[in-house]
């Protein structure tokens, strides 16, 4: 972009100078046009001046226009170059301010001239100044004093046209130099050369206003010369010198009217030049904001793709954080659910616990009442026992006195064999005690407990029942056979009749033989005692089975499963009954 810029601004630098070379080479030629009618003029007034003038004092007024003309024929002839850069800026400056036309403009001034240069009256004497001076002096020196001021005027307007050309010199040195600057250089840049064109152009504007000053001044100084005190007549020659400088006014303000006109169409070009040149400076920034548009467009490109990929980062974030909290909600809800299931497990686990403690509580009071009927049982056996010691000495005294009647009766029996079925029965008898005995001593020691806690599981149906706390025992398993057939009469052994006894205490209906009794008149029993027992023993069962029956009303919906918890379990632990 920056080498299209440089060849843009090098192909208006070129087409500018073209531009200048076409107007200077125009202004030349009308430059000339004028000189040539100048000269013409010139020469047919000095034919004319001759013949009608015959003082010597009026021969330098004559060639005063030639002069005047010789010295500005050279300043225009060095200044024909600037007057083609300087009709620009003219026609600029002076188009800011409302002038009259250009044809109503060298009317007055033509009429000015006349008014000034034409006789006040007709008499035949020259008329004096106050200072002394004749009329043809005062004109000569009028017209001096405006030569001076029209080339004091000229040699202004060319310093100012060198200036505007230096400047216009500077201002394309610049611009070549900087065709490569940023936007804002050229807009710096731009300000900086429109700034001193300002300025060029309110210079010319006051040195146009300065030139007509000067102008009514020379007016009013030929109008001041052309008073009534002046009522001579001018001499013929004064006439035609002034006819020749009208007509030089008039031959000069057409040819100015002419460059004006010509101005007017420089301006015209140069207008679309500079239409042209803001165009392609329009261009050139539309090229830069569509660069930096473009610019723009690409970082706008990239922060929409940063974007994009911050938006999807975040999304994949959001989308893990979402499933993170999900598997979290879904870990809080299992664990809650674990933990609601670990409450109720408790909650059973207590409830357990709590009818345990019931079971616990109602074992401890069955065993105390088991001990209760233990202690009351051994006392029983000791009652008994004493009362079998009695009935066995009172048996041996029947025997022995029945033996005593069968030796009086059988007088021919031989006394040894007597003796030897003595000696066989003492034996017999010593043999019973000792097993007795031994018998007692394992009741003492608890032994029947631990058969009794075996065989408690039975105990299912017939609970309720009055001989259903207690189950047979064979307390005479332990003896010889040899002992069994040693009893006499083949009959139920001491065992037997120490279990039908319990079975007689506890109520219990075991089916047992009591023929030990039976043969046994001798044996007192207390019925009504027993009777007592059994309706106490009754009421307590009756009580319980009210009280488990009223608990079981708390225990409604739930299950109490401790048949696996007790399962395989030790000593006294077996299955339960569920509820």
């Amino acid at each position: 972009m920056a080498d299209e810029d440089k060849a843009k601004a090098e192909k208006l630098a070129a087409a500018k100078k073209r531009m200048l070379t076409r107007w200077i080479a125009g202004g030349g030629d009308e430059k000339r046009k004028a000189r040539r009618r100048q000269a013409q003029k010139k020469e047919d007034k000095p034919e004319s001046a001759p013949a009608e003038s015959s003082k010597a004092e009026d021969a330098p007024a004559t060639p005063e226009p030639a002069t005047q003309d010789e010295e500005a024929k050279p300043i225009e002839h060095g200044e024909a170059k600037d007057d083609a850069a300087e009709k620009v800026t003219e026609l600029n400056s002076s188009s800011h301010q409302r002038k009259q036309s250009l044809s109503v403009q060298s009317k007055m001034r033509s009429s000015s001239f006349r008014l000034g240069s034409a006789p006040g009256s007709t008499s035949p004497n020259f008329g004096f100044s106050p200072e002394g001076d004749t009329a043809p002096d005062i004109y000569r020196k009028q017209a001096t004093k405006i030569d001076e001021l029209e080339k004091e005027n000229k040699r202004r307007l060319s310093m100012e046209k060198k200036r505007w050309k230096k400047a216009e010199e500077e201002l394309e040195e610049l611009r070549e130099a900087e065709d490569d600057s940023t936007p804002k250089k050229e807009s710096s840049l731009n300000s900086g050369s429109s700034q001193e064109l300002e300025k060029l152009k309110t210079e010319i504007a006051a040195l146009h206003r300065q030139n007509t000053q000067l102008q009514a001044q020379s007016s009013r100084v030929s109008r001041h010369g052309s008073s009534p005190s002046v009522s001579q007549n001018a001499p013929a020659d004064h006439q035609a010198a002034l006819a020749a400088k009208s007509s030089t006014i008039e031959s000069m303000e057409i040819e100015i009217s002419n460059l004006r006109a010509h101005l007017d169409k420089v301006n015209s070009g140069a207008s679309v030049k500079e239409q042209i040149s803001a165009l392609e400076e329009k261009l050139a920034r539309s090229e830069r904001s569509a660069v930096v548009a473009q610019r723009e467009l690409g970082d706008l490109k990239k922060n929409l793709d940063r974007t994009t990929e911050k938006a999807v980062k975040e999304g994949s974030e959001r989308i893990s954080a979402e499933t993170k909290l999900r598997t979290l909600e879904r870990e809080a809800g299992e664990a809650k659910a674990h933990s609601d299931e670990l409450q109720k497990k408790v909650d059973a686990l207590e409830k357990k616990v709590a009818t345990l403690a019931t079971l616990h509580k109602e074992h401890d009071a069955r065993f105390q009442a088991q001990k209760k009927e233990r202690e009351k049982a051994e006392k029983d056996a000791s009652e008994l026992r004493a009362r079998i010691a009695g009935t066995e000495n009172e048996n041996l005294r029947l025997k022995e006195e029945r033996e005593r009647s069968r030796k009086r009766d059988a007088q021919g029996i031989d006394d040894e064999g007597v003796d030897e079925l003595e000696n066989e029965e003492r034996q017999r008898l010593e043999k019973k005690v000792r097993d007795l005995e031994s018998e007692v001593h394992e009741l003492r020691r608890g032994v029947w407990r631990d058969r009794r806690r075996e065989l408690e599981g039975e105990e299912g149906a017939g609970i309720t029942s009055p001989g259903a706390r207690f189950t047979d025992v064979d307390l005479g398993g332990s003896l010889s056979p040899s002992r069994r057939r040693s009893i006499p009469h083949g009959g139920k052994g001491f065992g037997d009749f120490l279990s039908s006894g319990f079975n007689a205490i506890t109520g219990g209906t075991s089916g047992a033989d009591d023929a030990l009794l039976e043969d046994e008149g001798d044996l007192d029993f207390d019925e009504d005692a027993f009777r007592l027992a059994q309706e106490e023993e009754a009421k307590k069962r009756i009580e319980r089975v009210k009280e488990v029956k009223r608990g079981l009303k708390n225990w409604e919906g739930w299950r109490l499963d401790l048949v696996e918890n007790r399962r395989g379990g030790g000593e006294g632990v077996g299955e339960i009954f569920e509820i």
